[in-house]
């Protein structure tokens, strides 16, 4: 995915864990957040949940859900 948007002349930043996920969102103002949902140390519902309440009512950045289960029920939880 980082080649894609690299091509396109798009920047991205790249967490290792949710906890980095989560500090990086702080940090910078981001136009989409593709969040992967088995993250280690915090995952991505976790760091999700921390984004949005982080951002309260005053911002809502668009996340995209990303994992490779597909187990039912994924879809609803993302």
């Amino acid at each position: 995915m980082i080649t894609v948007l690299k091509q396109k002349n798009i920047s991205c930043d790249i967490a290792e864990d949710g906890d980095e996920a989560f500090k990086a969102c702080t940090e910078r103002n981001y136009d989409l957040i593709f969040m992967d949902c088995q993250m280690p140390n915090m995952d991505g519902y976790a760091a999700s949940a921390k984004i949005r309440a982080c951002e309260g009512e005053r911002k809502h950045t668009p996340i995209i859900a990303m994992t490779a289960n597909v187990m039912d029920g994924d879809r609803e939880k993302c």
